[in-house]
């Protein structure tokens, strides 16, 4: 177990010396969620309609107080500080290191005015509001699993390495290996969910990729993939839900003609909602 320290595009804003983040007010609060029921005419009640969350939002109280104690020396911080997070004309990258040891990150914006409040000639303290456009918070690092190859169809796959995800994910990527004809993938993770389907052939020796995050396919072994063969059935490629308490996420492979060397792997970062 060790401090919690925060960084902004590589900036550590707790050194725990110079500056430091005080409280972080919202950041356990999760972002609204976005979408509405249906209404019939003559019908009672409503027609339910999936829904997804909105942008998400946090702020970090920070104080600065350079160890010179020289109010020239907080100028000099908090100017430093200014030319870290007044960004307007992109997103900043928060990287949050928890006690535990798991780094989190998003890709956020200072939209309010920064209004430090002095204390005394030997410090600062200053909020920054955060917008989360995205709205979910992803982990550092890259998770992966994969089915055995050329295990019979339908091939089940636990993502035991996404089992911590509290937010669906819709940046994962599905290699799926040949031979396979027709392969669906589908989310198992809460009964038969979300799917897609490539209605072609990927022969042995080539891999079709489906990049969710950047809404492609690739192909390798001489495969060259038609997008116009892809169909989803959900509002991405495929969006996985995170796993019930005692569950992991689960996809399925399904398809025809499939051989020794036939397999689905899924990689990309875990989703948190805050």
């Amino acid at each position: 177990m060790g401090l919690e320290r925060w960084l902004v595009d590589g900036y550590d804003l707790t050194d725990g010396l110079v500056r430091d983040v005080e409280y972080r007010a919202g950041l356990t609060a999760t972002p609204a969620v976005v979408g509405a029921n249906a209404t019939v005419p003559g019908r009672i009640g409503e027609l339910w309609r999936p829904k997804h969350h909105g942008p998400g939002k946090f702020t970090l109280a920070l104080w600065l107080a350079p160890a010179a104690g020289r109010w020239q020396d907080v100028e000099t911080a908090w100017e430093e500080l200014l030319r870290v997070v007044a960004r307007p004309h992109r997103l900043l990258t928060f990287e949050r290191h928890t006690a535990a040891g798991q780094v989190r990150r998003c890709q956020g914006e200072v939209l309010s005015a920064l209004t430090p409040t002095p204390l005394g000639q030997g410090g600062m303290r200053i909020s920054l509001e955060v917008n989360v456009p995205a709205g979910y918070w992803e982990s550092a690092d890259v998770a992966f699993e994969a089915t055995a190859p050329g295990s019979p169809l339908p091939q089940d796959l636990d993502l035991e390495p996404f089992a911590d995800a509290t937010a669906p994910m819709e940046q994962l990527a599905y290699r799926i290996t040949g031979p396979i004809t027709a392969p669906t993938v589908t989310d198992t993770t809460d009964g038969p969910g979300d799917s897609f389907t490539y209605t072609g052939q990927i022969g042995a020796g080539q891999a079709l990729t489906v990049d969710a995050a950047a809404w492609k396919l690739t192909g390798s072994g001489g495969l060259v993939p038609d997008p116009g063969r892809l169909a989803n059935t959900g509002p991405s490629f495929l969006r996985l839900v995170p796993g019930r308490p005692g569950k992991v996420p689960s996809v399925r492979l399904t398809g025809t003609n499939a051989g020794p060397t036939t397999q689905l792997a899924v990689t990309g970062r875990r989703a948190y909602l805050t």
